[in-house]
């Protein structure tokens, strides 16, 4: 029988509030209830960004988590846009209860939490009113289910993306960048039309160091002046990759 998992939580060193998570020992969340606002992990705050560009600022928006964690970014868009609508499914039931326990959601958020597998709940999710970002962070310790680099996962996630909207991957990965390129080639084709992005620390987006790189596809086209405001934003030292350097990066020279 495996043994469980050890989840505890850490105490922050650089605010009075701050807890990360942490699942066998590797950091897998970071929360300051205090302020959920504030995005410790590099990856998390770019995939905040990309939340921040996705219509008026601060308007209410329709978001699925496939991936629970801390529910940091749940809590991030309760406090960023008040009056979203949010499901986040989570398959470790016990996390979730602990996670909760320990840091409950906020008063008067609308947080519907699923617990069960990502790829069995997304056809379940099609009756739901079509989502305006659909964030994809599934890991268990450091490895994803292997279903997620595959055009099906994919195309039933870009199939919950409202007009307009976008999905989010992050893609934690090893100097060279093969995750990514699995990741990118299962979107490419679910939706051959659908305009990727990638955002991340400029080495790791090189393929020179291991690291998380996050991934966007937008079936309608990427919002205006995104590329620009990823660029912008950070965290530094942040790369924006899309179109022809995207695919240099991933494919290389043809």
């Amino acid at each position: 029988m495996p043994t469980p998992p050890r989840i505890e939580f850490e105490t922050d060193v650089f605010s009075a509030s701050g807890l990360t998570l942490l699942v066998d020992g590797t950091a897998q969340s970071h929360v300051d209830p205090d302020d959920p606002t504030r995005l410790f992990f590099e990856y998390v705050r770019r995939i905040g960004n990309v939340i921040d560009a996705i219509g008026p600022p601060g308007s209410p928006v329709h978001a699925l988590h496939l991936g629970g964690g801390a529910l940091t970014l749940a809590r991030y868009v309760a406090a960023t846009r008040p009056g979203s609508r949010q499901v986040v499914v989570e398959l470790d039931a016990e996390l979730l209860e602990l996670v909760l326990a320990r840091l409950p959601l906020p008063a008067g958020a609308d947080i519907a939490i699923m617990v069960g597998d990502a790829a069995s709940v997304i056809d379940d999710l099609a009756s739901q009113r079509p989502f305006d970002v659909v964030i994809v962070d599934l890991y268990a310790r450091l490895e994803p289910p292997a279903f997620v680099a595959t055009p099906a996962f994919m195309s039933g996630c870009l199939a919950l993306v409202a007009p307009g909207g976008l999905l989010a991957v992050n893609v934690a990965d090893a100097a060279g960048l093969a995750r990514l390129r699995a990741h990118s080639r299962a979107v490419a084709r679910a939706d051959p039309t659908a305009e990727l992005l990638v955002t991340g620390d400029a080495a790791v987006l090189s393929g020179a160091d291991e690291g998380n790189a996050v991934l966007i596809a937008a079936p309608d086209g990427l919002p205006g002046r995104l590329v620009e405001r990823l660029a912008a934003n950070g965290p530094h030292p942040a790369e924006v990759l899309t179109g022809a350097r995207l695919d240099f990066a991933l494919w290389g020279a043809c």
